[in-house]
């Protein structure tokens, strides 16, 4: 059996993230680019929206407003906006945060990550801790 190179197998899982939160060779979201929502309280970018972007009012000028352009910006990006991290609702923002989390959280146990104690206390426990990163790590 042929071993992936580090390289190539972080390409690979950095692939699929993409392709699971929606980022592969599109947006995270395309709503901000397809339609905006006028109520009462004012213009909002998405169905999600946490706070309005324009007044009711100024709905002519809201679709290129600079708060638009900095949500449609992060987007192009494959990042969320400010104001989309602020959109908690979103289930785009949640499985975006959801990933980030388990990314920090899978990243501290990472045998490059450690400190040279825990490297040594890895070797004494005969490489247990590394063998569960790795199944948890789905290598």
């Amino acid at each position: 059996m042929r071993r992936e190179s580090g390289s190539r197998r972080a390409g690979r899982e950095r692939e699929l993230a993409e392709r699971e939160l929606g980022v592969a060779r599109e947006y995270l979201c395309r709503e901000p680019w397809e339609s905006y929502y006028i109520l009462r309280r004012g213009v909002l970018p998405c169905c999600h929206g946490s706070r309005p972007i324009a007044r009711m009012e100024e709905w002519p000028t809201a679709w290129n407003s600079p708060e638009a352009q900095e949500i449609r910006r992060h987007l192009a990006q494959g990042r969320l906006s400010p104001y989309c991290l602020e959109s908690l609702g979103c289930p785009v923002t949640q499985r975006y945060l959801a990933e980030r989390r388990r990314r920090s959280w899978l990243s501290a146990l990472s045998p490059s990550a450690r400190p040279p104690l825990l490297r040594t206390i890895n070797r004494a426990l005969g490489g247990l801790p590394a063998r569960v990163y790795r199944a948890l790590n789905g290598r």
